[in-house]
């Protein structure tokens, strides 16, 4: 078993205790279409595992994927982000419910994510992350709207983040993918041709399981939209 730490929270001070780093390294048997990782053992263990990235303050709710080490706060944003974290309606909702619902760190990690101004992809991930925990809930509505925000998230990224060629080709999949399993198949048709156009012109044509996967997808989002 790893040991567990605990830090003050950056915007409370609450002492918390943070995930065990060693469960959320886990033992991966591949990865479906939306690169959700396929983890060893039962549905519930890759819950554990997925959740164990995000540290969460139970008081005030603030959450960063990884731990706090790296969060240096002003006051001022420190009551920012108290407010905002405040504010949120499904934060006050299902916050003080127990138990509590596996996807709720990661939209609280989105809402500190905005309140920080993180880059859009980084908001993109979590909210991608907050999807595949409520698949593996079998929560289907939480799951179309954390992959309708994560959509939303990365259309940004591409017109404003600085983007690795890699990195690139693999949101715009995403995106594709994304748009796939909300039903949108025509839309999702166009952004896998986009993600193919990326890899072309950023000379990553070598880049096989990304090419497997477009190719797989787009015959699939053809049959469904027939």
């Amino acid at each position: 078993m790893g040991t567990r730490a605990h830090e003050p929270c950056p915007v409370c001070g609450t002492l918390v205790r943070l995930p065990d780093r060693l469960v959320s390294g886990g033992v991966t048997v591949g990865r479906e279409s939306d690169l959700c990782p396929r983890f060893r053992g039962r549905q519930a263990d890759g819950v554990r595992h997925l959740k164990a990235e995000i540290s969460m303050c139970p008081s005030c709710h603030f959450a960063v994927r990884g731990d706090f080490s790296g969060v240096d706060l002003t006051p001022d944003e420190r009551d920012e982000l108290a407010e905002r974290l405040a504010g949120d309606g499904l934060l006050k909702v299902f916050g003080s419910a127990s138990p509590g619902r596996p996807w709720l760190p990661f939209h609280a990690a989105e809402v500190s994510g905005k309140g920080r101004d993180l880059p859009a992809r980084e908001l993109g991930e979590i909210c991608l992350r907050a999807s595949w925990v409520c698949r593996k809930e079998l929560d289907r509505p939480f799951e179309s709207a954390f992959q309708t925000r994560a959509i939303r998230h990365f259309i940004r990224s591409l017109k404003e983040d600085p983007l690795p060629d890699r990195t690139l080709s693999v949101v715009v999949y995403l995106v594709g993918e994304l748009n796939r399993r909300l039903g949108q198949h025509r839309e999702a048709l166009n952004w896998y041709a986009n993600a193919e156009r990326t890899m072309r012109d950023g000379g990553l044509e070598g880049l096989t399981w990304l090419e497997r996967m477009i190719e797989e997808q787009s015959k699939l989002a053809e049959a469904e939209a027939a």
